[in-house]
């Protein structure tokens, strides 16, 4: 898997987010080139259902026609979050043989046929979706994400400017647009469309994640450390979010606070997470160590001392 598809899938992006589809990233979950000393992405939280389409027991439309293609759309995203490929694409072959011009069916047997590594058949019926729905920037965005796993980055950029266009303010977009930069570097760039995310969907944490990892990549560590306070105060606990937290205490110089918060993530389990937090202890108190006797041959003598 490249670096560029193992960043997306690390990042969460979101595929079809209005819709009743999932990724809350593209198939996000993997390592992405990051600045030195950065966070690993995080995995793959998948987009949410769509309102029109909820999860929960509806006792409107849904309850009086059990063929209601927004109640089936809804379970056959349940089904394929769960994994239960095979069902979900049973409930959405279903809806196409009762409601063939549905939009939202194609949306998710492109979802369950991406999930299943048959990109092509993922394509086309996003193809058919948009035919159905052209103003639909859930369409572009999917196929954004398509793009990436092609590794075509530059027409993943296309398609993603495209959904923005069609809806500015579709901010599953914009994150995946900064996604897409962070893969490749670009901070700058980054920074910018992870701002837009978090200001059109402020309760995100993925998206304020994404955009801390931008500001530390841009040498900015105190931005990015209020971006990882904003990510625990959403998450707490997020371990992303507290390795972080500690490097910007870090790289400010608060060695004492950057070993605390490094002692609560090692604290926290076994995993790499751990594993790099208990290095990054040991190396606080080796430059502690070392401050320390220097300090004291630099103290001035007090009045009086005994020499």
């Amino acid at each position: 898997m490249s670096r560029q598809l193992r960043m997306l899938v690390t990042l969460g992006l979101c595929a079809c987010a209005r819709q009743v589809v999932k990724p809350e990233a593209p198939p996000a979950a993997a390592r992405a080139p990051r600045p030195a000393g950065a966070p690993r992405t995080p995995v793959e939280d998948p987009p949410r259902p769509a309102p029109a389409a909820p999860l929960q027991a509806d006792p409107g439309p849904a309850a009086a026609d059990p063929d209601d293609p927004r109640a089936l759309n809804a379970l056959a995203a349940a089904l394929r979050e769960q994994k239960k490929l095979d069902e979900a694409g049973s409930v959405v072959r279903r809806i196409l043989q009762r409601h063939p011009r549905d939009a939202d069916a194609y949306k998710n047997l492109a979802l369950i046929e991406a999930e299943r590594g048959r990109i092509r058949l993922a394509e086309i019926a996003l193809a058919n979706a948009r035919k159905l729905d052209p103003a639909d920037p859930g369409v572009p965005n999917t196929l954004g994400l398509l793009a990436m796993r092609r590794n075509e980055p530059a027409v993943a950029r296309e398609q993603l400017a495209e959904a923005v266009k069609l809806d500015p303010a579709y901010a599953v977009a914009w994150a995946n647009l900064g996604a897409v930069a962070l893969a490749y570097r670009d901070y700058a760039a980054a920074e910018e469309a992870y701002a837009k995310a978090v200001r059109l969907d402020p309760l995100r944490h993925e998206t304020h994640l994404g955009l801390a990892w931008a500001l530390e990549g841009a040498k900015k560590p105190a931005e990015a450390l209020a971006e990882y306070e904003k990510v625990l105060a959403l998450r707490p606990g997020q371990e992303d979010a507290l390795f972080g937290r500690a490097l910007s205490l870090k790289a400010r110089n608060q060695l004492a606070a950057a070993k605390a918060a490094f002692e609560q993530l090692a604290a926290l389990g076994q995993g790499s997470r751990a594993k790099d937090a208990r290095a990054q202890i040991a190396s606080i108190d080796l430059r502690l160590q070392h401050a320390a006797p220097a300090t004291a041959e630099a103290a001035p003598e007090r009045p009086g001392a005994v020499k």
